[in-house]
């Protein structure tokens, strides 16, 4: 069913990234990634993606990346806006390293979402079928058997921007709606990744450790919600949670 299907992700030189590509070639899909790490090329070599290195908060990349793909494969089908970052930061934080700080998580959590779900959007509308899926993480959605959000500490800029994937995801997905273009946000927690280990640092409470999800197991979820094709869900957030069964959850009402 995703066979031939054309599909851009970002973000997708290791880690989480990586793993949607490979799943997705697995597939059949025809994958184009970015990533603003060079290493993001031998992974398109590995898998026989077209690669390309770049800033996903740069529309001239964006756009670059968008019209070389429908140039090559035709259309764009399905856009994983997966790339992102995370530093620890506070409202007691330097006030120059705030604004720096601010414009690179901002950036590439939220702007390039919405540069790349902007860019693709006409093309899927065009065609009446898309899916766009950006990934976000389970502080924005309560794990099982807790009924309230919290704060995390440290993380005020990462879970601002992470949260305003909400407002892009819920509102194409009614926009978008006519044009049996779907739009869900994959709240992800911890995952086996660089990211995580490198926030981590190398004395993490290996009980928490061991609980981590693994990369290919999310990946598994993402296919799962691309098949359900255009009758399946939108507007949804879909919660994956360390410790827990790494599966497509029921629809939310």
């Amino acid at each position: 069913m995703l066979n031939g299907k054309v599909s851009i992700i970002t973000g997708a030189a290791q880690g989480v990234g990586a793993a949607f590509a490979r799943r997705l070639s697995e597939e059949g899909c025809n994958v184009v990634i970015t990533d603003k790490r060079e290493t993001i090329s031998q992974l398109g070599e590995e898998i026989g993606a077209e690669w390309h290195i770049g800033d996903v908060s740069d529309p001239e990349h964006v756009r670059s990346v968008v019209d070389r793909t429908v140039e090559n494969f035709g259309t764009v089908d399905i856009l994983v806006n997966n790339a992102g970052e995370v530093l620890r930061t506070g409202p007691l934080d330097d006030w120059d390293q705030s604004l720096l700080n601010y414009e690179r998580l901002f950036g590439s959590n939220l702007r390039g979402a919405f540069l790349f779900g902007r860019a693709v959007a006409p093309i899927m509308a065009e065609q009446n079928y898309g899916e766009i899926v950006n990934v976000s993480t389970d502080h924005v959605k309560p794990a099982p058997g807790s009924s309230r959000h919290h704060g995390h500490g440290n993380m005020d800029l990462y879970n601002a921007s992470k949260w305003a994937l909400n407002g892009l995801a819920f509102d194409w997905a009614k926009a978008l709606a006519g044009h049996n273009v779907r739009v869900n946000n994959l709240c992800i927690g911890a995952t086996d990744t660089e990211m995580i280990r490198t926030w981590s640092g190398p004395n993490a409470d290996p009980v928490w450790v061991d609980s981590w999800m693994k990369p290919e197991e999310t990946a598994e979820v993402l296919v799962q919600l691309l098949l359900e094709g255009p009758s399946g869900r939108s507007g949804d957030n879909i919660g994956l949670y360390a410790g827990f069964p790494c599966v497509l959850p029921d629809p939310e009402v």
